[in-house]
């Protein structure tokens, strides 16, 4: 633990080395932190807007797709409870007190409203949630295990919160825990009082990076894709092993450093993850009106390459790499053939694109020859995939028969990239089965 520590504390010397930040830099940073730190942490409880309707929703007031109000409702309030914790993070001259708490809890429902609920005997209820105000009746959840965890009781939850923001408050004036353990303290015994109707792990995760933001750090992000890894730390803390907790908000607070640094010297700080925010970008930007046609222009398709046509051809490659050690050889062919492209299927699709506007089509087939293992006989197996670019729509397609057929202004996304090029693999491996003869 000792490392981790000393790794996170250069990490602040790093950060506080390149201060000040750039007006552009600093922009920039707090960008993607807010979009990353909004999405996530409603995500994660629930609410269903995409990475790129988050952005579209709070940087340019926009709406997209098919949710409900509560959702587009809460996502926008947290928005706002993020800039109040700023806010009372900014200010060195007071501490947090209960009442602030109740306000950030106030702020991110936003207004009175039902919800499901399960009752202490695992009965299903509706309760009525009163923005800031503590618990009326018993409050629990239902664990995956299907047991029903409870926290602290009505009665005694006014005594629980007075007693954990006098320690926070105390904690806060003399340091006596590294961060990483302030912060797991923090938050993991939030969750077990579990103080509010609603919106106690949102309010759990304002709170930590009030702590850190107060203390010179940047606020840590709790990635979606990452839940299981956060309520099996919470679980394992439940038991009495806190250490999980702080080892996983430590390296979520990691990473938010490592792009703080990079910010903050002018580097990049897009990921894989932004892909969806310029997704939404594209979407604003090409179709102002639902029945805008979008006809094809070296521009256009230098978009849908960057947006998701990359995206999908490499995760052809990728998972159709998985069948290579089956046979004695592989290749790839791509037409049409660029010399320059060197059998890169990416490489060359983009020089298509930068070549002329007039792309018609672009085909790669993947062969795989001499099968090495039993069979009936030997055999050799193909895969092609061929995307079609006509005036006003392109279409992807396998085998023969057209996966997508679309307007240029609905771009593939990724979770659409990932399906599509599973249903390549899936082809290649059923052929690869019957041909050789296997029934597993």
């Amino acid at each position: 633990m000792q490392t981790e520590i000393q790794t996170l504390e250069a990490l602040r010397d790093d950060w506080r080395a390149l201060q000040p930040l750039t007006a552009e830099n600093e922009a920039r940073l707090w960008k993607k932190l807010r979009l990353e730190w909004n999405y996530h942490s409603n995500h994660i409880e629930g609410n269903t807007l995409t990475y790129g309707e988050t952005e579209l929703l709070l940087l340019h007031d926009r709406t997209h797709g098919n949710h409900s109000h509560r959702e587009y409702l809460e996502m926008k309030a947290h928005d706002v409870g993020i800039e109040h914790v700023r806010t009372l993070a900014a200010d060195k001259d007071r501490l947090i007190s209960e009442g602030d708490i109740r306000d950030l809890n106030r702020i991110i429902l936003k207004e009175p409203f039902w919800k499901q609920a399960t009752t202490a005997n695992g009965q299903t209820t509706r309760k009525e949630i009163i923005p800031g105000e503590y618990k009326t009746t018993p409050n629990s959840v239902l664990q995956a295990t299907g047991e029903i965890l409870s926290f602290a009781s009505v009665e005694e939850t006014p005594a629980r919160m007075s007693d954990l923001v006098a320690w926070l408050r105390a904690e806060l004036t003399s340091p006596t825990l590294p961060v990483a353990a302030c912060i797991a303290k923090l938050h993991h015994d939030f969750i077990i009082i579990h103080p509010f109707e609603d919106g106690n792990g949102r309010v759990a995760r304002l709170l930590v990076n009030y702590v850190l933001m107060r203390g010179g750090w940047l606020p840590l992000i709790v990635h979606t894709e990452e839940k299981e890894d956060y309520l099996t730390a919470l679980r394992l803390a439940d038991a009495g092993e806190l250490s999980a907790l702080m080892t996983y908000l430590q390296r979520r607070l990691e990473w938010s450093m490592q792009i703080g640094i990079k910010a903050a010297k002018g580097e990049s700080i897009e990921e894989p993850s932004d892909l969806e925010k310029e997704v939404a970008i594209f979407v604003r930007n090409q179709q102002e009106s639902k029945d805008k046609v979008v006809f094809r222009s070296q521009e256009v398709l230098r978009q849908l390459f960057d947006l998701g046509l990359r995206e999908f051809v490499e995760r052809v490659e990728t998972k159709l790499s998985k069948l290579v050690p089956l046979f004695r050889d592989h290749r790839v062919t791509i037409q049409p053939h660029l010399p320059a492209a060197q059998g890169n299927p990416v490489k060359a699709l983009e020089l298509m694109i930068q070549a002329t506007e007039h792309v018609s089509s672009f085909s790669m087939q993947h062969v795989f020859l001499r099968y090495l293992t039993k069979a009936p006989q030997p055999f050799n197996v193909s895969v092609t995939a061929t995307m079609t670019f006509d005036d006003s729509q392109y279409a992807l397609n396998l085998a023969g028969q057209d996966l997508i057929r679309r307007r240029y202004n609905k771009p593939v996304l990724p979770d659409e990239a990932e399906t599509l090029a599973n249903k390549a693999l899936a082809h290649a491996f059923a052929e690869i089965k019957k041909l050789s003869g296997s029934t597993e």
